[in-house]
């Protein structure tokens, strides 16, 4: 598999995030969590990186996508081949 930097910025409400973390965990993909309803700091950082407050932000090394069901197909061949 590839070696990629997956980051992806959610909130607790965001249903689209849920489906995005499972395809992940379905996948054994590793990624790194930032919630910005629980840490305001990252809804700044958020801000600054992307210009926006949208989530799920999905930050795969140096491609940003904003949400995952309008993606999907593009993130699937990205992290899967």
């Amino acid at each position: 598999m590839k070696k990629l930097k997956v980051e992806v910025y959610t909130t607790p409400t965001c249903e689209d995030c849920r489906n995005f973390k499972k395809f992940l965990n379905d996948h054994e993909i590793s990624y790194k969590e930032y919630s910005i309803a629980n840490e305001p700091k990252y809804a700044d950082e958020l801000r600054k990186r992307s210009g926006k407050t949208l989530v799920p932000t999905i930050y795969i090394n140096d491609q940003v996508f904003f949400g995952f069901v309008f993606n999907r197909q593009e993130i699937e061949k990205l992290l899967l081949g």
